[in-house]
């Protein structure tokens, strides 16, 4: 008790300085919500006057008997203004200290303190002038294998966008790990997904307040990357998010990867294990979610990695909860109980190089061109294929022949043979599978290794690797030499906004058919030979077809 009073004691704490900040500073530009007023700051970009309002509220503070549970709609704040000009919490996760802070691990770290009172949404927009018309909302949904990720690290800053744009651009934030999708068998107050369900208050807030915002209730698109990418999905096929959004973009990520949604069995026994680490047995039976609620949240985040049990793992994630996944996706997409909309869905030319820098850094270094021994590589490609020697060996034979750069062939393998489990044959899979229930799909490659990536060459064009096109990255840290990039990275924003106001992309001069069955076809996204193919996946995706995992 007294150590939920020392939080609730802090949270006033918090919210007195929020407030004595607005007194203290009253000037700004003013967003009217449904609950209260925000003052934010205004940001000149692009020559628009671009207003930033950070850390507006769309539920209560997660924190106390409210953790692990669903959410609760934030309540009124009155006549006292919120100061949007402060970053907000980040979500409880672990910091990622891989490879000596490398840059390229480092910018997905978060760059605010990590608090459970962390469930914020921020918005960027044009200056609202007289007779605007609405303006096309876009939400934005981070990844971070869901024990990661923020809604406000730099990459994520909307004012780019917004300023380029006839956007309101809003990024949201979501519980992750064990904070974020606790299930408790015999609890229905922790059924599992309050990450998810986070993400669907968000939405309502967003669909509340769109004319407030500038916006439309009937014009909003979601987006999101990686794990973001299957939340996504899973709201396309959720009937808690019907009618929250019109558009949806998915970038290298699908709600029936094999890893995107754990069995309830085994989500029972890693929260056992979990939960008798914290020193809270499942053997307390009724009083096993006081003492959990009572366990301190770093504790929780940090002991989650005793759980994963596989290379790639998420040790705790979303379930097939009856409510917002009433079944697996592949279910759900077999089923067709759902209203079909228009899907942009792709992924990148090398999804595989960073699972497997991350799985095997021992055996496969950041700083070695990429390049592995045969003994080494052989031990990787049959953990990537779930020591099955006969998948090994079928890809061995399937990849060699892909690769005409002996040098580089292994390093290559390992990248498509996880890239393609991982990510690439599930997203070809919903592509197809959505088509059929007569979505308007469009598919695309993204395949431009761009001069200011921090990573090394040899990965290629990597997971992630377009968020600096879609948030104008390339363009804000470009250094003059990079006029390619540059312009690239216009042409992908330009058709990233225009799907979310029209519903089908525009990429330069290529015409873009939508994805059919017959032909599979999808747009290779780069500066130079940008076109269309068909079946390019389709051999290695009909390997992995006959080697489900779990």
């Amino acid at each position: 008790m007294a150590g939920i009073n020392m939080l609730s004691l802090a949270i006033l704490v918090v919210c007195a300085t929020k407030i004595s900040i607005i007194q203290a500073n009253p000037t700004g530009p003013v967003l009217t919500t449904t609950l209260g007023s925000v003052v934010g700051f205004e940001r000149s970009l692009l020559d628009q006057t671009i207003e930033v309002f950070y850390g507006i509220p769309f539920a209560k503070p997660p924190v106390g008997n409210l953790r692990f549970r669903a959410p609760e709609p934030a309540e009124s704040w009155d006549s006292t203004p919120i100061d949007g000009t402060v970053k907000p919490n980040t979500c409880w996760q672990s910091i990622d200290y891989s490879f000596d802070g490398h840059e390229g691990v480092d910018q997905w770290n978060p760059v605010t303190a990590r608090d459970e009172d962390c469930l914020y949404l921020n918005v960027w927009r044009q200056a609202p002038q007289p007779g605007d018309s609405p303006k096309t909302i876009m939400v934005w949904i981070h990844g971070g294998m869901f024990w990661s990720g923020s809604a406000l690290i730099d990459k994520y800053e909307g004012g780019d966008l917004a300023a380029r744009k006839e956007v309101i651009v809003i990024t949201i934030a979501y519980r992750m790990g064990p904070l974020g999708f606790m299930y408790l068998e015999n609890n229905a107050d922790v059924p599992g997904n309050a990450g998810l369900l986070d993400q669907v208050m968000a939405l309502k807030w967003i669909k509340d307040n769109a004319a407030n915002l500038g916006g439309s209730p009937d014009d909003i698109t979601i987006f999101g990357q990686s794990t973001g990418a299957i939340s996504v999905g899973f709201h396309l096929l959720s009937p808690m998010s019907k009618g929250l959004f019109k558009n949806a973009i998915m970038q290298s990520g699908s709600p029936i990867a094999y890893w995107a949604v754990m069995k309830t069995n085994k989500m029972n026994d890693r929260v056992s294990k979990l939960a008798a680490d914290v020193s809270c047995p499942v053997s307390l039976g009724d009083g096993l979610l006081s003492c959990l609620q009572g366990v301190d949240p770093e504790v929780l985040t940090d002991r989650q990695w005793i759980l994963g049990d596989k290379w790639f793992d998420v040790p705790i994630g979303p379930i097939v909860d009856g409510n917002f996944l009433p079944n697996h996706p592949e279910c759900l997409l077999k089923e067709g109980d759902i209203q079909a909309t228009n899907v942009i869905i792709g992924l990148n030319l090398h999804e595989g190089t960073i699972p497997v820098l991350y799985g095997f850094e021992d055996d496969y270094p950041l700083e070695n061109e990429g390049l592995i021994d045969k003994e080494p590589f052989r031990r990787v490609l049959l953990t990537i294929a779930e020591n099955d020697t006969t998948l090994q060996d079928e890809l061995l034979s399937l990849y060699s022949s892909e690769f005409a750069d002996a040098n580089k062939r292994r390093m290559r393998i390992l990248d498509a043979a996880a890239g393609d489990s991982l990510v690439k044959c599930s997203v070809l899979e919903f592509a197809r599978a959505y088509t059929l229930l007569g979505g308007n799909v469009y598919m695309y490659s993204f395949e431009e290794k761009f001069k200011s990536s921090p990573w090394p060459g040899w990965m290629g064009v990597p997971h992630g690797a377009e968020i600096d096109a879609v948030f104008g990255e390339t363009v804000a840290r470009g250094t003059g030499d990079e006029q390619e990039d540059k312009a690239l990275t216009r042409s992908v924003m330009e058709m990233w906004t225009f799907f979310a106001s029209r519903g089908f992309p525009r990429f330069r001069d290529v015409e873009w058919p939508a994805f059919s069955i017959r032909y599979q076809e999808w747009v290779k996204i780069r500066s130079k030979d940008v076109r269309v193919v068909r079946r390019p996946r389709k051999r290695t995706c009909d390997v992995w077809a006959h080697h489900q995992f779990s």
